[in-house]
């Protein structure tokens, strides 16, 4: 049994999000008020994608509560059952997180112009703060650094299946 085609189509294009979010992150970092042109473009970009990706992540929910998902092969042993239901609530849960903490971040950060989706002005749900914002910092970036370890994971479970161990092919069931 496949997966719903809106759950499908959801899954790739919150992927290509995430994982063009996280490439960005990380290229964009070292970036600092030196070079502020090309940082901010950078940053007005990765907000917004951001919170496109936390959209999309509200739309996975409920669109997974809409329909019949399909369950893991009887095959499949335990670990890897167990495993798979963990990185997937990882997954679910650091699509959350990252998001907020960025949104958090931008809203506390001194010198920010503002969070900005597509051109479209959001308020800053917290007040400018230094502190709230290097705590935010750090744990955006750690939680986006989980993310990444995650979804190496998520990635890396689905090729074996594909390749080493054909008749728990769950990759399938998204494609």
């Amino acid at each position: 049994m496949k997966y719903s085609l809106s759950i499908r189509a959801i899954h790739w294009l919150s992927a290509a999000t995430i994982i063009g979010l996280l490439i960005l992150g990380v290229y964009m970092t070292p970036y600092d008020i030196a070079n502020i042109e090309h940082s901010e473009s950078l940053y007005f970009w990765h907000k917004s994608f951001g919170i496109l990706s936390f959209l999309f992540v509200v739309v996975r929910i409920i669109n997974k509560r809409r329909h019949a998902l399909p369950e893991l092969p009887t095959t499949m042993p335990k670990h890897e059952k167990l495993a798979a239901k963990f990185a997937h609530t990882a997954l679910y849960l650091l699509m959350i997180v990252v998001p907020v903490l960025g949104y958090l971040q931008s809203s506390t950060y001194e010198f920010s112009s503002g969070i900005h989706f597509f051109g479209i002005d959001l308020p800053e749900l917290v007040p400018n703060n230094n502190a709230i914002f290097e705590i935010t910092n750090i744990l955006h970036k750690w939680a986006s650094y989980s993310l990444i370890a995650v979804l190496v994971a998520h990635v890396a479970g689905a090729l074996k299946h594909r390749f080493l161990d054909k008749e728990n092919d769950v990759l399938n069931r998204i494609l």
